[in-house]
């Protein structure tokens, strides 16, 4: 799930879908063709997420799927060759999608303190997308001490990133990401809530992954027009594929995590490359001195380019002024 050079991008369907089954299978289709890795969408019943008074209660109950159908949209995503992630706010969902195949899971902030949901959590061998929106540190080291966050396998990505209908870009607070990263040693990921026709809807995302984000998590709607679950931060499917291109440009620019010249820089290096040069008139038998030598640019193959190569060494041959001077020419 994550690499160096990589970014694992997870298009989120959360609710949008709206209770439709073909409008959910339309978000994956519309997730495959873009070319993100996964998707991802909030699963849950409603007693496990609020109480009967609870404002939007109803609709959560309008959302809520039988097993058979979760396990027939989970299967239609791997027939796209990606992979199924999503949000659980209990045990029951969590038993029930670890029954059918579901390839990750995120915890919501709202659950960071859930504590027989996080121990359910410590259990599985999938990776686990730990929400910090939110959140503070304690209580995130907390939840990640009930994980097993240090001896486990499979990934823990902290996800920063918040829906606030939505989310200002002066709120977003990507700096938090990293104080979390550094803090406790895990990767980290961003979940872009900004209003989705906002200049920097991938800017922001572009900002996230150059600060270290591996993991970027971006919403999708089939039509923002249609203004249904969760559209105020979402992409609608054509624009979601020009997100996923960009993302991937940025990726190519990453490289390797090493000294290692890569061949253009090479060739770079070696066009630009200074050698040492006479400052002086030298004479053969001449000792040099570090006032008698210098660096210029020069076109020159296997020259050196280090002035304590010849310093202190007998020249053999006369130099002009601004001839290269050869080690081999030196006693």
């Amino acid at each position: 799930m994550l690499g160096e050079t990589r970014t694992f991008i997870i298009c989120e369907l959360s609710q949008t879908h709206e209770g439709s089954m073909s409008l959910a299978k339309m978000l994956v289709k519309a997730a495959a063709e873009a070319k993100a890795d996964a998707v991802k969408i909030q699963i849950f019943s409603a007693d496990e997420l609020a109480v009967p008074s609870y404002k939007y209660y109803s609709l959560f109950q309008q959302l809520e799927w039988p097993e058979v159908q979760w396990r027939e949209l989970i299967d239609y995503t791997h027939e796209f060759g990606i992979k199924f992630f999503a949000d659980v706010f209990g045990t029951v969902t969590l038993a029930m999608l670890l029954r059918n195949g579901v390839d990750g899971i995120k915890l919501h902030g709202t659950d960071m303190r859930n504590f027989r949901l996080l121990k359910a959590l410590s259990d599985i061998d999938l990776p686990v997308l730990l929400s910090i929106g939110g959140g503070t540190l304690e209580e995130t080291k907390r939840a990640l001490s009930i994980l097993n966050a240090k001896t486990r396998k499979p990934p823990i990505v902290l996800m920063h990133g918040f829906q606030s209908y939505p989310t200002l870009v002066e709120d977003t607070n990507l700096n938090k990401m990293n104080y979390f990263r550094d803090q406790l040693g895990l990767p980290v990921g961003f979940a872009d809530h900004i209003d989705g026709i906002h200049q920097l809807n991938f800017g922001l995302c572009a900002m996230a992954v150059g600060m270290g984000a591996s993991v970027i998590e971006k919403h999708i709607t089939i039509s923002r027009t249609l203004k249904m679950e969760d559209y105020e931060s979402a992409l609608c499917p054509e624009d979601f594929v020009d997100f996923v291109a960009k993302v991937r440009e940025l990726d190519s620019a990453r490289g390797k995590y090493s000294d290692e010249l890569i061949e253009v820089e090479a060739k770079y290096r070696a066009s630009t490359r200074k050698h040492v040069v006479a400052a002086v008139p030298l004479k053969t038998g001449m000792v040099i001195k570090e006032e008698d030598v210098t660096l210029r640019r020069a076109h020159a193959e296997r020259a050196p380019s280090d002035q304590e190569e010849v310093i202190g060494k007998r020249a053999e041959k006369d130099y002009a002024i601004n001839d290269i001077v050869n080690a081999e020419t030196l006693k």
